[in-house]
């Protein structure tokens, strides 16, 4: 028995995975919400946001989480899917 050899192109297109800024941007946009609604709903700074959606800090997952769920009440799982299928978003 003989293996075939390892085929080198890719069934499925290579996606990079997305930081928590841009999910956090996708979401706030997706549901129509501004950065000062966001944050103050969510108890922080609104500058605190800003910085995390301009890739200035990378905010911890939790927050990532937090932020999609309970305060946009997405999931996190559809909105990273979402993005993935963006292209103007896998630059």
């Amino acid at each position: 028995m003989t293996q075939s050899p390892i085929n080198s192109t890719r069934i499925f297109a290579t996606r990079k995975t997305p930081k928590g800024g841009e999910i956090l941007r996708f979401a706030r946009r997706l549901r129509g919400y501004t950065q000062a609604e966001s944050a103050a709903s969510y108890g922080i700074e609104e500058r605190t946001l800003r910085r995390w959606e301009n890739r200035e800090f990378d905010p911890r997952w939790n927050d990532v989480i937090s932020l999609v769920e309970d305060v946009y009440l997405l999931d996190i799982l559809e909105v990273i899917g979402k993005i993935n299928h963006d292209d103007s978003y896998n630059n």
